[in-house]
Formats: C-alpha cells, sequence, structure tokens
C-alpha cells in the first residue's frame, strides 16, 4: 500500500494532465480524418454512377474485362442520354507488348424500351455494332447483347486509345406512361475481350 501511495506522491500531475489532453486531441484528429475520407470515398462513388461516366479498359495483355452502367432516372426525350467508354493498351506502368486485338459486347437488362447505339471515336454516323441478339436466362429474364467483332488492332509499338460513345434513347412516345417506368432500372455490361494478333 506504502508503494502505490509513493507513486501517487511522485506523479507530476502537469505533465499527465498535458500528456491526457494531447492524447484526447490526438484522437479527436484521427476519428475526424477517418469520417471525412469515408464520407469523400462515398460520394465519389455516387458521382461516376449517376453521372454520365467514362469508363475506361486497359487491355496491356491477353484478357477480358468488364465494366458497369446503371441507368436509372431516365425520362423519355428526344435527345439521347451519351455514355463514353475508352479502350487502351497502356497503363501507367505499361504497355502491351504484343499486338492485340479485342471485342466489344454491351449487355442490357432491357428492363426499359430503350435503343442503343455505338459509335467509335467522332463519328456519329457509322454504327459499329456487327451482331443485335436477343437472349433468355433460366428465369425468363431477357437480355440483349450488342457485339462489335474485332474493333481495333492495338499494335505493340505505340501507345492507343479507342473512344466509344454508348448512345442511350427512351423514346419520346413512352412519355404518356410516366408511371410505368417511374424507379426502374436498366443495368448494362460493357465487356472487352482482348487476344493476341496472329
Amino acid at each position: 500500500m506504502k508503494g502505490i501511495r509513493k507513486i501517487f506522491l511522485n506523479i507530476n500531475y502537469k505533465k499527465l494532465t498535458k500528456y491526457l489532453f494531447l492524447s484526447f486531441l490526438l484522437l479527436i484528429t484521427l476519428i475526424l480524418f477517418g469520417t471525412f475520407d469515408f464520407t469523400q470515398a462515398r460520394y465519389e462513388s455516387e458521382v461516376e454512377v449517376s453521372g454520365g461516366p467514362t469508363l475506361a479498359f486497359f487491355i496491356v495483355d491477353v484478357t477480358t474485362q468488364s465494366g458497369h452502367i446503371k441507368l436509372d432516372e431516365m425520362i423519355p426525350r428526344t435527345e439521347p442520354y451519351t455514355y463514353t467508354f475508352n479502350v487502351s493498351n497502356f497503363n501507367n506502368q505499361k504497355r502491351a507488348n504484343v499486338d492485340l486485338t479485342y471485342t466489344i459486347e454491351v449487355i442490357t437488362t432491357t428492363n426499359m424500351p430503350l435503343n442503343f447505339q455505338i459509335f467509335k471515336g467522332n463519328d456519329m454516323n457509322t454504327m459499329q455494332v456487327d451482331h443485335d441478339t436477343t437472349t433468355t436466362d433460366e428465369n425468363g429474364v431477357y437480355y440483349r447483347h450488342l457485339v462489335i467483332d474485332d474493333a481495333s488492332i492495338m499494335t505493340y509499338s505505340a501507345n492507343h486509345t479507342d473512344t466509344y460513345t454508348l448512345w442511350v434513347e427512351f423514346p419520346l412516345e413512352n412519355k404518356d406512361y410516366p408511371d410505368k417506368y417511374e424507379g426502374i432500372i436498366d443495368l448494362v455490361d460493357i465487356k472487352i475481350v482482348a487476344e493476341q494478333v496472329v
């Protein structure tokens, strides 16, 4: 008991108070920064999904990549909704070391009466789709497949980026049925399959 009493008598309460105050301040600072980062990340992901996103695919090897676009809060109108996506044979770390060709498949869930067109670069007069088919899964859900075969050849000797524009039209004749499509979402998957040129 005397030993414990001796410890309490030797404590410098001024230094202890300062230490506790600084520890409390550091803890509050860490909590605030943690909350800020979480809030910022959540905001950025919401912006990416709800806007007209630009998807980027980097095919630096023989690979398959997918990206997603959620079509929601659409209203019938005369001008199309536009979404862009890029396909590149390089990223920050490296460039493909072989010549690559790739195919594009756009898969939609057909929940809404939408029209789709895909254009390459600035040529908005020539639609790029080679095949347009519809399939049904085991649950009776319909999917539409828009396929571009051998979209481009990217040589390994230089950096290449191809830009595509996906036009999504919600025809104006659907404006007479506002309740029918309210809250309905159409999901679009874009799949890029890269293969080596032989």
